[in-house]
């Protein structure tokens, strides 16, 4: 028997900070669960929990050097009610903020699409790199079969 191999969602990537990352070049965001009205200690909210790597600078994206957070809770309203349709697969996006519709509100954090084809190609390449270095790590497990 094959055995299939999946990770458990967890949390343990803290909370999604739109201000400590809003001039990365890309995120590429894999979406686990997503939860709508998730209670918190605030009042519901809507929740994403994802796997997001960040590529903070053009070097970063060159390099293939993210910053790579598994299990991170994203409780944005907008962010995380746009994530909801993108469980169990992947988006590369980056962050932006529209203004306030009422005087004296906060603007709001909202993904945008990557429209450089180079830096979506880049990010491509690394998930692709990523994971065919995760399925070589597999196959040279051994078989206790």
């Amino acid at each position: 028997m094959t055995l299939n191999f999946v990770e458990i969602p967890t949390a343990g990537g803290g909370w999604l900070k739109p201000a400590d990352v809003k001039d990365a070049v890309a995120f590429l965001i894999e979406v686990n669960s997503y939860e709508s009205q998730r209670p918190t200690p605030n009042g519901p909210k809507d929740s994403a929990l994802c796997d997001v790597t960040v590529f903070k600078t053009a070097e970063s994206l060159a390099s293939r050097t993210p910053e790579v957070n598994k299990g991170m809770r994203i409780e944005q309203t907008l962010l995380a009610r746009d994530l909801e349709k993108v469980v169990g697969a992947a988006t590369i996006v980056r962050l932006d903020q529209v203004p306030p519709k009422r005087p004296g509100a906060h603007p709001a954090w909202v993904w945008r699409p990557v429209n450089d084809a180079a830096v979506r190609q880049a990010v491509i390449e690394y998930a692709q790199a990523r994971e065919a270095a995760v399925n070589a790590a597999v196959a040279d497990a051994p078989d206790f079969d």
